[in-house]
């Protein structure tokens, strides 16, 4: 018997001395089924995410980056979209199809994204399991006088950097974002370009082994955003009290620290709606993931059809725009993407995953003006711009463009 299983047990002996067997359920095995799948969905979500982010960075597959598999980016989109019809930077269609799918789950099972899919998400759960072998009877916890007012920073960061980026109309988070870090762990420029959103990653990480998802809680700017959607949302966590023995074993399960015992119905914005409670409830039927209404009137899911409903909402939406051609996943190559809007070149299809080679063949800028403009190394022309960048000194986003946007000029392109 697992220790998880043994702290139930004890935990669902109530005060009165009623012996605690006669509160198992008879369903255990379904409720530690529906744990496990919820942590193989998060992990291969993990692994799916890691693996594109890879092939962008370590290959020539033209794959879409982070910035395009990112839901946030469509909030840090949207006024540029509505004010000019174009996106941030790095942005793309991809991301403000993701927000909308995020939003229509959160609609219906609350944070369930957070709960069940986000990657960043998993990766914290995952340390905060080396965090419970460490502290198998119980992990530190923060005092309530520091957590209970920390929990507001996710919301200064979303503010800060939403406006912040409707203001500048670029990515401004970029170099802030565990991510973001994460996902160019094996790129050249992670220490020059994201060092502090290594240093917010390791942080995070190291917090969650003490502290489940210690990013979440506190500085998550997409959780703060959800967290407002999910009081609109049609299926919550739901107490019976009068089945409930006090067990607390709710309130244990939480990684978020709810006191789910203490509620009729959990509305805390905090849920993530992992459902781990109701897994964890030790009497049938009383803790349910359900809408609002007459105990008979409501409509009841278990935490594995809430699973499956989400997966199945993802992919018929994200597989649909895909079809429909919006929902892009490898990127145009820069000789397919240079002539725009009317024979304009795209000065923002230059990316650092491409090499000055490409650049040059693409805009027809001879190869030697770019090795004497960074003094480059002819053997250098053809590796990808990102890894050579601060060798040279020059940068991809703004030095490579203008220049080329200069050279063309020149050339009377």
């Amino acid at each position: 018997m697992s220790d998880l299983d043994n702290e139930e047990r004890r935990a669902s002996a109530p005060a009165d001395g009623t012996p605690a067997g006669r509160y198992v359920r008879s369903d255990r095995g379904k409720q530690k089924k529906s744990r496990s799948l919820r942590l193989v969905v998060l992990g291969l979500g993990l692994a799916i995410i890691t693996g594109i982010g890879l092939m962008h960075q370590l290959t020539g597959i033209p794959v879409v980056g982070v910035d395009a598999l990112c839901p946030f980016g469509g909030i840090e989109t949207i006024w540029t979209l509505i004010s000019t019809g174009g996106y941030v930077k790095q942005i793309a269609a991809s991301s403000l199809i993701l927000l909308g799918v995020v939003l229509v789950t959160a609609v219906i099972f609350r944070r369930s994204f957070c709960g069940y899919i986000c990657p960043l998400g998993a990766l914290q759960e995952f340390f905060g399991g080396i965090g419970k072998a460490i502290w198998p009877k119980g992990r530190p916890q923060v005092p309530t006088a520091i957590d209970k007012p920390a929990r507001y920073l996710k919301y200064v960061v979303l503010a800060v950097f939403t406006v912040w980026t409707w203001q500048a109309a670029e990515l401004v988070i970029r170099p802030y974002d565990p991510w973001v870090a994460f996902m160019h762990i094996t790129s050249a420029e992670v220490l020059s370009s994201f060092g502090i959103g290594l240093a917010v990653l390791a942080i995070s990480l190291a917090g969650s082994v003490v502290y489940d998802r210690f990013f979440c809680k506190y500085l998550c700017p997409m959780g703060g955003f959800l967290g407002l959607i999910s009081r609109l949302s049609l299926f919550k966590v739901r107490r019976e009290a009068t089945t409930c023995i006090d067990c607390k074993a709710c309130d244990k399960a939480c990684p978020m620290n709810i006191t789910v015992s203490e509620v009729e119905t959990v509305v805390s914005a905090e849920c993530i709606n992992c459902n781990a409670c109701v897994d964890a409830c030790p009497v049938k039927d009383t803790l349910r993931v359900a809408t609002k209404g007459a105990t008979g009137k409501r409509t009841v899911l278990t935490p594995s059809r809430v699973l499956a409903s989400m997966v199945l909402i993802i992919a018929i939406l994200v597989g649909a725009t895909t079809a429909a051609g919006a929902f892009a996943w490898t990127l145009p190559t820069l000789a397919q993407a240079a002539q725009t809007n009317g024979g304009t070149f795209n000065l923002d299809a230059i990316r650092g995953s491409m090499s000055l080679e490409e650049v040059s063949k693409a805009t027809g800028i001879p190869p030697k003006v770019f090795e004497d403009k960074w003094k480059i190394a002819p053997a250098d022309m053809s590796k990808p711009m990102k890894d050579i960048a601060e060798h040279y000194g020059f940068d991809v986003h703004t030095g490579v463009r203008t220049f080329v946007q200069e050279q063309l000029k020149a050339l009377g392109k």
